[in-house]
């Protein structure tokens, strides 16, 4: 690293004529330089979204399109399964909670089929909870690294969403287990299909699934009029695409009371918007399964 001199020679001759104010104005400026390169130091981490977004051409709009009152529950309903699953079956499962809009998912592994099913159940009789999907796997826990690598992998692609165009970050959550990335929110057909080409393409990624709800061009505007969030526009780069996979979106309300719709593909009051123009995706996509 250079240093600064302690001195310099004065710059003008009100400089020379009071060296005392040339050197404290000196001190000053080391000072603000000092206090600078601290903070993009110690928040360097932090500060890459806003320098990746700074590169965009472009701006969208990008909102939660949830409601105030469904972020709270959706907040206390992951951090009271969480706390339960972890409490209740330590040293026989190792379970990420995922909640977004009512809709819990559940990824990690279990010990075996039946503390598998209990953890289903325990999660499926909690009030607030609209929608259990269960992708708990009975294996072995992933080390260290794996985790690492899945926690990267989330954050990536949270990135990618964020400086994508036509895409509502702010309305989709991504969680990650063993490279296959699980995207959640309330979108529309055109805006999800958006997401997955851009998380699919990530690279390092190995399947997408998604778990949307849908709503139509409408309700979008609806939910979007009322929030004020923005979202940069730009596309980072990509690597090899990703094979996809659908979990059915329930429709009805946003803030539908619970029990009111089920995970079961094809509930009354699903909206889907046509899509004007469909993503082409790089690839072939494999069929994939419908999960509960």
């Amino acid at each position: 690293m250079t240093h600064l001199p302690t001195t310099q020679a004065p710059r003008n001759g009100a400089d020379a004529r009071h060296p005392s104010r040339y050197q404290a104005g000196s001190g000053l400026r080391r000072a603000g330089l000092a206090a600078a390169a601290l903070v993009c130091a110690t928040q360097l981490a932090g500060c890459f979204p806003v320098i990746a977004g700074a590169m965009g051409t472009g701006v969208a709009m990008a909102t939660d399109r949830r409601p105030a009152a469904t972020q709270t529950v959706d907040r206390g309903l992951q951090l009271e399964a969480e706390n339960t699953i972890n409490a209740r079956y330590s040293g026989q499962a190792r379970v990420n909670v995922t909640v977004f809009n009512r809709k819990v998912l559940l990824t990690g592994e279990a010990k075996n089929d039946s503390v598998k099913q209990q953890i289903e159940q325990y999660v499926r009789g909690l009030q607030n909870a609209r929608v259990v999907i269960n992708e708990l796997e009975v294996v072995n826990s992933p080390g260290f690294m794996t985790q690492s690598q899945d926690a990267y992998l989330t954050s990536k692609v949270k990135t990618l969403l964020m400086t994508a165009e036509g895409v509502p970050s702010n309305s989709i959550k991504v969680t990650t287990e063993k490279s296959v990335v699980y995207l959640l929110g309330v979108v529309t057909s055109a805006e999800g299909d958006r997401a997955t080409d851009v998380a699919r393409n990530a690279s390092g990624v190995t399947k997408v699934v998604k778990a949307f709800d849908y709503v139509n061009d409408a309700e979008r505007a609806r939910l979007d009029a009322a929030s004020t969030s923005e979202n940069p526009s730009f596309d980072g780069s990509v690597g090899t695409p990703a094979p996809v996979q659908s979990v059915p979106g329930v429709g009805g309300p946003i803030d539908a009371p619970a029990g009111a719709a089920s995970g079961t593909a094809g509930s009354a009051g699903a909206t889907t918007a046509p899509v004007a123009a469909p993503v082409t995706s790089p690839v072939a996509l494999p069929p994939g399964r419908n999960l509960p």
